[in-house]
């Protein structure tokens, strides 16, 4: 009985001792990644994007800029950005701007350093495995939100050797995946501030829906 009692003790502070091991390196990848991004002054990303829905398949491809929590997105005939006051969103084919507070952004994911910023207040962590894809070693983390979301979890895949995000997944409640895959990076590029800010003059006739 004694023998018993003491395997499963065993078993329990095994299991606990593992959890806390997880949970001690997947901050560490986290926190780490999230270094590597606040530590630029500005950096720029081209990206692939493929959406699944069933037998619905979409591809595209955009542009991200960032400067510090300044960013600038433009994929699938629209553009994202947020100039730390006003964030904005131009849908090209119907020739309207939507207007809203810097903190009602709702795009962050966009936005790695916002993402990851104090990310154990907003999801659950979970470290996948590591995986070697086209000869780069990657560590596979998955985000859930403790919050409701529209989506029920996050895949990233991080470089080991440079700590920045080359690839994310996002799993959404209505069965939608959508993948992001990084095809170029460049760290501290040369981005001028006005260009997050939305301009009128910029676009012709445009329909403006101020939420603000």
């Amino acid at each position: 009985m004694k023998k018993k009692f003491f395997l499963i003790a065993f078993f329990f502070i095994t299991c606990s001792l593992f959890a806390q091991n997880t949970n001690t390196q997947v901050a560490s990848i986290i926190d780490k990644t999230a270094q590597k991004y606040k530590a630029l002054s500005t950096f720029s990303m081209n990206f692939k994007v493929y959406m699944e829905n069933g037998a619905m398949n979409q591809d595209d491809e955009g542009v991200l800029w960032v400067k510090k929590d300044k960013y600038y997105l433009t994929f699938d005939d629209q553009i994202i950005a947020n100039d730390g006051i006003t964030m904005w969103n131009f849908q090209k084919n119907i020739n309207e701007v939507s207007l809203f507070e810097a903190e009602d952004d709702d795009f962050v994911l966009f936005h790695p350093a916002k993402m990851l910023n104090n990310w154990n207040k907003e999801y659950d962590a979970k470290f996948i495995r590591e995986e070697e894809i086209q000869k780069k070693q990657m560590l596979i983390v998955d985000f859930k939100p403790k919050k409701r979301s529209s989506f029920y979890k996050i895949r990233l895949f991080i470089d080991k050797n440079t700590s920045y995000i080359q690839k994310m997944m996002l799993y959404e409640m209505d069965e939608t995946t959508t993948t992001y895959i990084i095809t170029k990076f460049k760290p501290n590029a040369i981005i001028e501030d006005t260009k997050f800010i939305f301009n009128k003059k910029d676009y012709p006739n445009v329909q403006i829906n101020d939420m603000r």
